[in-house]
């Protein structure tokens, strides 16, 4: 479960969540919202996460950092990464990026269609040149269970 959220960005309102949310076009899942309000990104501890069926089997995720809201580091930066990897088509059009790993692979909140509210995994080594979900794995059922799961090991059986 996960303990600590370091290096978070400065407190935002619910106004600027609405927003994002207009911007983006749609709304944003409530326990998504009340961690942005809590924290506005930052770096989890624990960090580690299963991902399901990467590689035929649960596969070992980390999270670097979650994006912020309005983040000195562009790369970190919430509505910097929807608009290079939602509007420049990288990603299937109903996930917005959350946070990244080290290595760019990208923890995504699905906004609408059958898996909405989900939480994924798109792997950025297997990018197909048009959006697929050939390369996005599914993490937890919503944002709350997601949370819930980020461990700092796992017993693999």
């Amino acid at each position: 479960m996960l303990i600590d959220i370091s290096a978070s960005g400065r407190p935002i309102s619910r106004t600027e969540v609405s927003e994002i949310e207009t911007l983006i076009g749609h709304p944003l899942p409530a326990q998504y919202v009340d961690f942005l309000l809590r924290y506005n990104g930052g770096r989890p501890k624990p960090n580690n996460f299963r991902i399901n069926g990467f590689y035929e089997r649960p596969g070992i995720g980390n999270i670097q950092v979650f994006f912020r809201v309005d983040s000195r580091v562009r790369s970190s930066d919430l509505m910097w990464n929807f608009k290079e990897m939602n509007l420049s088509g990288r990603v299937p059009a109903n996930l917005i990026p959350i946070a990244c790993d080290g290595s760019g692979d990208l923890i995504c909140l699905a906004l609408f269609g059958p898996d909405t509210g989900q939480v994924v995994f798109w792997d950025y080594l297997d990018e197909r040149d048009e959006p697929t979900y050939e390369n996005v794995y599914r993490v937890a059922d919503s944002f709350s269970e997601f949370i819930a799961s980020i461990h700092s090991a796992f017993n693999e059986k």
